[in-house]
């Protein structure tokens, strides 16, 4: 028995020291199982974080000690579902509702008020006559020679006969009938001139959009030009301004007009205004359709120059040939003077500034903030003449679509919106 304890205590002691893990020194031992432990509860820990409601997530981790284990912790966790592993980048219910939510405030007033400055351009369209005629300090008769404007002279206490001046140097040169003086002519473009400027500032404004967003009527788009070019053509027109010039010309010097025409006193007449705008809307109509379905020479030499803007511009309304102005503008204006005939000066005057702005505006090639409201009363708008430029067959009238709609020609352009023409036009 002695003998064998001595031998089993010699092998114990010739083994090597690390070959047993039993024979190693019980603090060595632990270190690592510790390690181990401590490596296991964090996962367990972040594990158990990853599956809780995601409320303060983020607080909860940088709490959290950090050791020298998180790789093995980040890779035991990838044993997730790809679900799982993105569900802490949703913010929860709870999360969402602590987020402060950014809603985009209305547009300030001005943005909104702002579009419809355009309006004033219609009162502007008036500017010279109510200058002249309803301001002291600019009145006609402070500025102009009495003369002028009376067949009378310096007979200033009856106002009733202040039916225009005589032109004298006139008279001389034309035997028979005297010559009507030209201030009320000079007055008369210069109104329709004044009126147009004021046009073409604001629809400068408008066009570049420094009024707020436009919408180009044709879905196609607006057309692109030279602006200071297409404004040269639009006032140099044989067909436009230069023809109307002439009318206005012939018919005041030659006292072609009615009496009144040629009256001084009183101040604009609102109601003819209206009338005489209704009246050259309806004539020109008529003129129109003539042009249109009467013969196709006729057409050929009068209107379809005009026609060739499909997708028109403000600066193509009186862009056409001069059989077209002497039929479809020239006879209704001469007409309408002889209808509707007691106007004084000023009432012509605005009659013509109104009418021939209105005329450019309903060839713009942008819609206008009032349009919504001119449509609904049958009012003349850039939508409803584009429908005319581009199928031809609809809208023929112009400032007022009262006559199309009597006629059946009327097609409005809701009908194709989406398709020809941009929604909301």
């Amino acid at each position: 028995t002695g003998k064998r304890q001595t031998r089993r205590s010699k092998a114990k002691s010739q083994k090597p020291s690390g070959g047993n893990p039993a024979s190693l020194p019980r603090k060595t031992y632990l270190v690592p199982i510790s390690t181990t432990t401590a490596a296991r509860r964090m996962s367990s820990r972040t594990e158990t974080l990853r599956r809780r409601p995601n409320n303060g997530l983020h607080q909860e981790l940088k709490k959290m000690p950090s050791t020298d284990d998180e790789s093995s912790s980040s890779c035991s966790d990838s044993t997730m579902s790809n679900e799982e592993q993105t569900k802490p980048l949703t913010p929860s219910a709870n999360n969402a509702a602590r987020i402060p939510q950014h809603h985009s405030s209305p547009p300030p007033m001005t943005q909104l008020l702002l579009p419809w400055l355009g309006l004033a351009i219609w009162p502007l369209m008036l500017f010279l006559p109510l200058l002249l005629n309803h301001t002291s300090q600019y009145h006609y008769s402070t500025l102009f020679p009495r003369t002028w404007y009376t067949t009378h002279g310096q007979n200033w206490l009856n106002k009733s006969i202040e039916e225009g001046g005589i032109w004298e140097w006139g008279t001389n040169m034309y035997g028979g009938k005297p010559l009507r003086h030209p201030l009320g002519l000079s007055l008369g473009i210069s109104a329709v001139a004044i009126g147009h400027l004021f046009l073409l500032i604001y629809f400068r404004l408008h066009q570049q959009q420094l009024l707020g967003k436009t919408t180009s009527i044709q879905r196609r788009g607006a057309v692109t030009y030279d602006y200071s070019a297409a404004l040269k053509n639009h006032l140099s027109q044989p067909g436009g301004f230069v023809s109307l010039g002439l009318y206005l010309a012939i018919t005041w010097v030659f006292d072609l007009l009615p009496p009144s025409y040629y009256s001084f006193s009183g101040g604009i007449q609102y109601a003819h205004v209206i009338l005489c705008l209704i009246c050259q809307d309806f004539v020109q109509f008529v003129m129109h359709r003539v042009e249109h379905v009467a013969h196709p020479k006729l057409y050929r030499i009068s209107h379809k120059p005009h026609h060739k803007f499909t997708n028109p511009k403000l600066f193509d309304a009186f862009d056409g040939s001069v059989p077209d102005t002497t039929i479809m503008i020239l006879t209704p204006l001469f007409v309408t003077a002889h209808v509707v005939r007691t106007c004084n000066v000023w009432t012509y005057m605005a009659f013509g500034s109104s009418y021939a702005n209105w005329l450019t505006l309903i060839h713009s090639e942008v819609a206008f903030p009032w349009e919504p409201i001119f449509r609904r009363l049958g009012l003349g708008t850039a939508a409803d003449h584009h429908v005319h430029h581009k199928f031809f067959k609809y809208n023929f009238g112009h400032l007022f679509m009262w006559f199309d709609w009597l006629a059946g020609t009327y097609r409005s352009p809701k009908e194709v919106w989406g398709k020809e023409f941009n929604e909301g036009v």
